[in-house]
């Protein structure tokens, strides 16, 4: 293309200068002046010199701008997104340029968005090994020690109570797990429709209310306004059902739960109160992180997702969560818009 190019560019040099040639030689062959025939030639020399020389500067002209190119390129290699040509100039190549950048960076979000997933990926995957250790471990060992045939009846049963708890925790950690995944991945889709929030509440209530009575917690429930919002009721059940249950289980013996709902004009408040071990201002932000669990709870059983998926399925429906919390106990107020259409 480039042979092509310099083949006719050649040839439109020899046009013009023959051209110029037959010009000068008619006019002095018709006029018989020479004065008039060599200012006509110095004018022609010097048209021709000064076309030469534009040529010349056109030439690298593109050489600097290909040059300039060169590097824009280099800096999309490099996902850099320096400035080439002036910002302050309407050309092509500034117009090119900010369309280069804003490639180079639209690139570099899409790498760092990539990097994130993949070291929560890697966390995710750390953390499930780490949490499915503890029950599989126990399973074998206790396993192991079936085969002897010299155990009492009393070690048998001590035995398969302890695999039977390792089976529970190992069913309620892989159950969670799919609905973690299943959330994250937007692998279902949330039913959103009209519903009765108390009667959702009164759901969750009920699933937590074995766990309560064994340690004669009371919940009482103060419906302050009758509301009806959308929402998926099984989900949001199980958002306010993670909270109860971390209420109950960090609740001492004959304590109390009190569950408040209240619509404002905006949003629809559940505030669920306890008065169980509280948690430090400084965890606060944490608590609804993946796995994470406070530094109080001691060997209370739990293995720190309830809450991370109460905040996942809030966070879905439009709404929040807002966290109070002393010694004395803790509030957690979750907000949901309150609107009837979809």
């Amino acid at each position: 293309m480039k042979m092509c190019f310099n083949k006719i560019n050649n040839i439109y040099k020899f046009i013009i200068i023959l051209i110029t040639i037959i010009l000068n030689i008619w006019i002095y062959l018709n006029l018989k002046n020479l004065n008039i025939s060599l200012l006509l030639l110095v004018f022609s020399m010097f048209i021709l010199v000064m076309f030469f020389i534009q040529e010349r500067r056109y030439e690298n002209y593109i050489k600097c701008s290909l040059l300039d190119l060169s590097d824009m390129l280099q800096t999309i290699i490099d996902m850099k997104d320096k400035a080439i040509f002036s910002t302050m100039e309407d050309t092509i190549f500034s117009k090119l340029q900010y369309q280069t950048i804003k490639l180079t960076n639209i690139l570099n979000a899409k790498n760092k968005q990539m990097e994130t997933e993949r070291n929560e990926i890697k966390a995710l995957v750390s953390d499930i090994a780490h949490q499915l250790k503890t029950p599989l471990t126990n399973l074998k060992i206790y396993g192991e020690f079936f085969k002897d045939e010299s155990l009492t009846v009393e070690e048998r049963k001590e035995f398969s109570e302890i695999m039977t708890i390792s089976l529970d925790r190992l069913t309620f950690l892989v159950e969670s797990m799919i609905k973690m995944s299943r959330l994250e991945g937007n692998v279902i889709n949330l039913r959103i429709e009209k519903n009765d929030l108390n009667d959702t509440v009164i759901l969750a209530i009920s699933q937590v209310q074995k766990k309560a009575r064994e340690k004669n917690i009371n919940i009482e429930l103060i419906q302050i306004d009758k509301v009806e919002i959308i929402h998926d009721k099984n989900w949001i059940s199980e958002a306010i059902f993670n909270i109860l249950e971390n209420g109950v289980k960090y609740t001492k013996e004959n304590g109390e739960i009190k569950v408040t709902i209240q619509s404002y004009e905006m949003f629809v408040r559940i505030d669920i109160e306890d008065n169980g071990i509280g948690i430090k201002e400084e965890e606060i932000p944490k608590i609804f992180m993946r796995f994470y669990r406070g530094k109080n709870v001691g060997s209370t059983e739990g293995i720190g997702i309830g809450l991370y998926l109460t905040r996942t399925i809030i966070s879905k429906h439009g709404g929040y969560i807002q966290v109070s919390s002393n010694k004395n106990g803790s509030i957690f107020s979750v907000f949901l818009p309150n609107k009837l259409d979809t």
